[in-house]
């Protein structure tokens, strides 16, 4: 089968996982190749099916990528598929997933266009230090941190500006970033494959990624947890874990359109992915 790996044009930092899943692709007799979404002249109806990969820079053209899903899903079959990857989009749906019982780092939220007192906010929640960022976002794009209350006015600018364009979340900043950052746990065909560490990255920063094995049974239950009450299917998932001031495990983001895997950090990974696509595009996937 023709199998593409969606990119964008211009690649904001490298994709460590393209040359291993490329690899394991071919390896298993598919003709395996990239293709950017924001590229006019890509044909997405040339493959047989479309596996979004690093569209790194979707969140600064939100409509346009929308219109491309549309338009690639009535000539290809897409995975993740294109109603998994509109939930996703917006960080809304960790309200929704918080309402499926599932514990999120703390959040008020700013609508756009909306007013919201940034030292009432906090005050009332007891917030001493916050991170400010949009609802749509990527790579820690327009991402700050503020120490509450002697950047408040600072912080309230920045908000301010943010909510003019778009959604907004404010959120507590939790300690443990800087003591341990955050774990990713990456999830393949609804299974728990293997994690890392990440350490914090706000605007303008390089990501900083170490092993996190093996992965404790507290975490696998909890993205096991979050997958179980996910109203969309995928293929692929990231499961980003913060904790809490008691080590109490907390949602920080379900990534569904674009993670990196880290194939290099789960030996086997790419492999075990590249069978799930097979298993994804046979009669009994493509039915389900």
């Amino acid at each position: 089968m023709r199998i593409a790996l969606v990119n964008c044009a211009v690649l904001p930092e490298p994709d460590p996982d393209e040359a291993p899943l490329l690899a394991a692709l071919r390896a298993v007799g598919h003709d395996a190749r990239t293709l950017a979404w924001d590229d006019p002249e890509a044909d997405p109806g040339a493959f047989d099916a479309c596996v979004l990969r690093a569209t790194w820079n979707y969140h600064r053209r939100p409509d346009d990528f929308r219109a491309w899903l549309g338009r690639a899903a009535e000539r290809t079959r897409l995975i993740n598929p294109p109603g998994t990857v509109l939930w996703n989009m917006h960080k809304g749906y960790l309200r929704e997933l918080e309402s499926r019982r599932i514990p999120i780092v703390p959040t008020a939220w700013a609508d756009r266009g909306s007013a919201t007192d940034l030292g009432e906010c906090c005050a009332a929640r007891r917030w001493a230090k916050i991170v400010i960022k949009p609802a749509v976002s990527g790579g820690s794009r327009e991402t700050r941190v503020f120490d509450i209350p002697s950047e408040t006015a600072e912080g309230q600018s920045f908000l301010d500006a943010s909510v003019a364009r778009e959604d907004t979340m404010i959120q507590r900043y939790l300690p443990a970033v800087e003591r341990g950052g955050e774990i990713a746990v990456v999830c393949l065909g609804g299974a728990v494959s293997h994690a890392v560490r990440k350490r914090p990255r706000f605007a303008g920063q390089a990501e900083s990624v170490e092993a996190y094995a093996p992965i404790g049974e507290a975490e696998r239950r909890f993205a096991q947890a979050v997958l179980e009450v996910c109203p969309v299917p995928a293929a692929y998932a990231r499961v980003d874990i913060m904790l809490g001031d008691a080590g109490e495990i907390m949602l920080s983001e379900l990534e569904l359109i674009e993670p990196s895997l880290f194939f290099g950090f789960g030996p086997g990974s790419a492999d075990r992915f590249a069978r799930i696509i097979e298993s994804a595009l046979s009669p009994a996937g493509a039915s389900s």
